[in-house]
């Protein structure tokens, strides 16, 4: 498999230089709401999409590919980096794979591991499940300067208790669990938390 696969971009009309990296969830597009969201605030979003070729790839060759996107374009102080979703748990997991990042880091609805919905007879369970948990509670976990979670109460994709007990390890992170949201965020709500989180 290729692991030269060209870095997807949106440029913003205003043309500001200002950077973001974001990997939207399994099947969504970086043109869709937060990646335009973001574009129309005058940043360059950079990114990955789990779609087609990037899709294809196993799990480790996908990391590399973040890994490198990540070292080579945005290991500053001053880079944002948003992970949506399954795409959290992506970028998540190639932090690992790195010493601790400089900037901040916002996850949307994250993936953190294994997710069980008894009810509605539903499991996710991703690649290498308990290892972001492990990392934390060994103390191991490459601590970034800032980390923001914001996932639904009632998500069944992304284990809120899960969520904030990984959360609750790692110095310099904020979660935030709103009631009466699933897995897919409210629109409002997330544009409010993205435009917050880059000022």
């Amino acid at each position: 498999m290729n692991l030269n696969l060209a870095l997807k971009t949106i440029f913003n009309t205003a043309m500001t230089n200002q950077k973001i990296y974001l990997i939207p969830g399994r099947g969504d597009k970086l043109n869709d709401f937060i990646g335009n969201s973001l574009a129309k605030m005058g940043f360059e979003v950079y990114g990955r999409e789990i779609l087609s070729d990037f899709a294809h790839l196993h799990f480790p060759q996908q990391l590399q590919i973040i890994k490198n996107d990540i070292k080579s374009l945005f290991w500053r102080q001053n880079s944002n980096l948003i992970g949506d979703s399954y795409g959290a748990y992506l970028l998540l997991h190639a932090l690992t794979e790195l010493t601790a990042f400089p900037g901040r880091i916002l996850l949307l609805s994250p993936v953190l591991g294994e997710a069980i919905d008894k009810q509605n007879l539903f499991l996710s369970r991703p690649p290498r499940a308990k290892k972001l948990l492990q990392l934390a509670q060994s103390q191991k976990f490459p601590l970034p300067k800032y980390l923001e979670i914001h996932t639904g109460a009632e998500d069944k994709g992304c284990d809120p208790i899960l969520a904030q007990k990984i959360s609750s390890l790692i110095t310099n992170s904020k979660i935030f669990i709103i009631k009466g949201e699933g897995h897919r965020l409210n629109k409002t709500y997330i544009h409010s938390v993205i435009k917050k989180f880059i000022v």
